[in-house]
């Protein structure tokens, strides 16, 4: 039950990242290039990627190698 409830989490986390994603790459190919140069959406994209992956990664060795109780909690 633990394994469906965060595989669920991850589910959620994953489909808002790909709506933030979608969002500001169709504001950036409606508005064009002022609104993409003026947040350098084509910036912020791999970082964003490159960020969420390091702490996905980090979290995961944690909950892995660090088992307390409150590590396990998704809310935290």
């Amino acid at each position: 039950m633990m394994l469906l409830r965060i595989l669920f989490i991850w589910f959620i986390q994953a489909l808002l990242f790909g709506i933030g994603i979608g969002t500001a790459g169709l504001a950036a190919h409606l508005l064009g290039p002022l609104l993409a140069s003026a947040f350098a959406v084509h910036e912020l994209i791999p970082t964003a990627l490159v960020f969420f992956a390091v702490a996905a990664g980090l979290g995961w060795f944690g909950n892995r190698h660090w088992p307390e109780d409150w590590t396990y909690n998704p809310l935290l």
